[in-house]
């Protein structure tokens, strides 16, 4: 509703994008940049108003008014904030496939199904503004994870094993990648736990947000 009842600033953002972010946006993988500013208007409303408190005609006309009175400013980080994802991502495509192998088929799938998970249409709201700004390491992390792949595979392997076990854990509570618009808040901290946890074992040079761990991912899940 708020969506509906907010003009969105398209045009002006539009005006002022710099020459980088849109080249930038051109690789987004949404329909059209019409579709990229919407999520990115709906992450800015969630960002601010909880709209699962919004009863009444005076609780909307309050949260519509909270939303338009930082909106442009809030529209110009987001879009900042997604032409970096997309820059990183293309970065992370281009490291991909440039790597590949036979032999290294497994851990590059992963990579790949890694990236798709991150970058898809409707990856901002669903992220959410705060997640948004983690995306960007976690593309540094396939970079790094890619180029680091040929010095030593068999360790790769193993932390992709440790990776497919907290995935696993993940799913079978209910979770999916991409995660669902409506999933609850368990399984939306233990998703993005799970790419921490990737920047734990791939590229520890990149610190995570948080400690991080299989163990405390299967609390998360378990409603600790």
């Amino acid at each position: 509703m708020l969506l509906l009842a907010i003009p969105a600033p398209t045009a002006y953002i539009q005006e002022h994008l710099t020459s980088a972010e849109k080249l930038a946006l051109a690789t987004s993988p949404y329909r059209s940049n019409a579709e990229l500013f919407e999520d990115c208007m709906a992450a800015c409303i969630d960002a601010v108003v909880d709209t699962s408190r919004v009863f009444t005609r005076a609780d909307f006309v309050a949260a519509r008014d909270t939303v338009i009175s930082g909106l442009v400013d809030a529209m110009f980080t987001a879009v900042s904030q997604v032409s970096a994802v997309l820059s990183k991502a293309r970065a992370a495509d281009k490291a991909i496939g440039a790597a590949s192998s036979v032999q290294l088929m497994a851990p590059l799938a992963d990579a790949r199904a890694q990236l798709a998970g991150l970058v898809h249409p409707g990856f901002v709201s669903r992220a959410g503004l705060e997640r948004l700004r983690r995306i960007p390491v976690y593309l540094d992390g396939i970079v790094h994870r890619v180029a680091k792949l040929q010095e030593n595979p068999a360790r790769d392997r193993v932390w992709l094993g440790e990776i497919e076990h907290a995935t696993q854990l993940y799913v079978s509570a209910g979770g999916d990648i991409p995660l669902p618009v409506d999933a609850p808040e368990h399984l939306q901290k233990a998703r993005w736990m799970l790419e921490e946890l990737r920047l734990s074992l791939f590229a520890q040079h990149l610190p995570t947000s948080a400690p991080v761990s299989v163990q405390r991912i299967t609390k998360v899940l378990n409603g600790g």
